[in-house]
């Protein structure tokens, strides 16, 4: 019987210890930024065809007076976009991908755009 109790307590012991490192893994993970030049969207609830996500970003894009004008390249694959070219200021950059973000099943955004003064 005493032997019984010490096993019992033992693997009791053993899978406190684990539930306690898995929990603490979770935490650190969870904790983790994406890179600076990716963006995760909040609004990928459903999924939606790539050349729609596309389609959408440059007609929101357009619809944009500041970022109207600018020569940005927008590709989608597996609801990640990727945009890409030139725009004047880093503002003007964030202002771009906070439009794509807005867009309807974006899972993420990877700004590969380039800071370049016009001129």
């Amino acid at each position: 019987m005493q032997t019984s109790k010490l096993f019992n307590t033992l693997v009791a012991a053993a899978l406190l210890s684990g539930a306690s490192i898995t929990a603490s893994h979770a935490a650190d993970s969870a904790q983790k930024a994406p890179a600076a030049d990716t963006v995760v969207a909040a609004n990928a609830a459903a999924a939606v065809p790539d050349e729609t996500i596309t389609s959408s970003a440059k007609a929101a894009l357009g619809a944009d007076a500041q970022a109207a004008s600018l020569p940005v390249n927008v590709a989608t694959k597996q609801g990640v976009v990727v945009l890409s070219g030139d725009v004047p200021s880093a503002e003007a950059g964030d202002r771009v991908v906070q439009i794509v973000a807005s867009v309807s099943g974006v899972k993420e955004i990877k700004n590969e755009l380039k800071v370049k003064a016009a001129g």
